[in-house]
């Protein structure tokens, strides 16, 4: 098996990036997919302008999975975590989460949220990770998450 590599993005990476996150889109938000793709030059500089908090999960020399992080008023705030789904099950979420999580513990933030998209796999995955539900709403899920005390 392929050792996965867990490194900050590059902007070498956005191709690879975007991509990921159409499928993201096509995938889990179809309803939403059309108006994505109508903004991708946003979309594409969204995300060189996260590069640096931008986590890829690499295989063979290609990206698999990727997770990115930023504020959401003031507070640090995990903003997406996927992997393609012919490389689930290998850990690489949660060594996505991991590191995210680690750079965001770096930056001085004690505690942090992620609202992914509201489905069974995903809140029993999150949870397992340590993350608390804060509530619920039609299409996501309101977490958070503390740092562990020391």
């Amino acid at each position: 098996m392929v050792v996965p590599i867990i490194r900050v993005s590059e902007a070498k990476d956005l191709p690879a990036l975007l991509e990921l996150e159409a499928h993201y889109m096509a995938e889990l938000e179809p309803h939403n997919f059309e108006r994505w793709k109508t903004c991708e030059a946003v979309h594409r500089k969204r995300m060189e302008e996260a590069l640096l908090r931008t986590f890829a999960a690499e295989m063979a020399d290609d990206i698999k999975g990727y997770c990115y992080w930023g504020l959401l008023n003031d507070s640090a705030h995990i903003f997406n975590v996927y992997v393609h789904p012919d490389f689930r099950r290998y850990g690489l979420a949660k060594y996505l989460l991991e590191r995210t999580e680690e750079d965001i513990q770096r930056k001085g933030f004690s505690q942090w949220t992620f609202n992914p998209i509201k489905t069974h796999p995903a809140k029993v995955f999150i949870e397992q990770l340590g993350y608390r539900l804060q509530w619920e709403d039609t299409d996501r899920l309101h977490m958070f998450k503390e740092k562990a005390a020391a």
